[in-house]
């Protein structure tokens, strides 16, 4: 694929609104969201996208992200750490932008994508 054909293909979208359990004056989506936008590699950009969102609805698990694509199931996960689970995070972006459904099977996900699922929603019907 020639880089002219490459685009964006998933989405991140991290909260940047949550606040820390430890110190809820701290915000650490906003920390998540740095770190992954500057650990991403230029194949990376080519198809992963970060975008901060107010609110995920999940306060009580930050760092919350959300991973969607046109046509694919839809990722809502929490529990992220900002300086641990950066490089899970990216993995995790790539094993789902390359699957063509969206569905990452559990055995093939990076530690904390595996442990931070809080839900899946299917495609919007098209």
């Amino acid at each position: 694929m020639s880089q002219q054909e490459t685009t964006v293909q998933t989405t991140v979208y991290v909260c940047t609104v949550c606040r820390s359990k430890d110190d809820p004056e701290v915000r650490p989506g906003q920390a998540l969201l740095e770190a992954f936008d500057a650990r991403l590699t230029s194949e990376d950009r080519a198809i992963v996208a970060a975008e901060p969102v107010e609110c995920l609805g999940v306060c009580s698990r930050p760092c919350t992200v959300a991973m969607a694509a046109r046509g694919k199931w839809t990722y809502v996960l929490g529990d992220f750490d900002n300086a641990d689970d950066v490089g899970d995070l990216i993995e995790s972006a790539r094993r789902y932008t390359a699957s063509e459904t969206g569905l990452v099977p559990k055995k093939d996900r990076p530690d904390a994508m595996r442990k931070g699922v809080v839900s899946r929603t299917p495609p919007a019907p098209r």
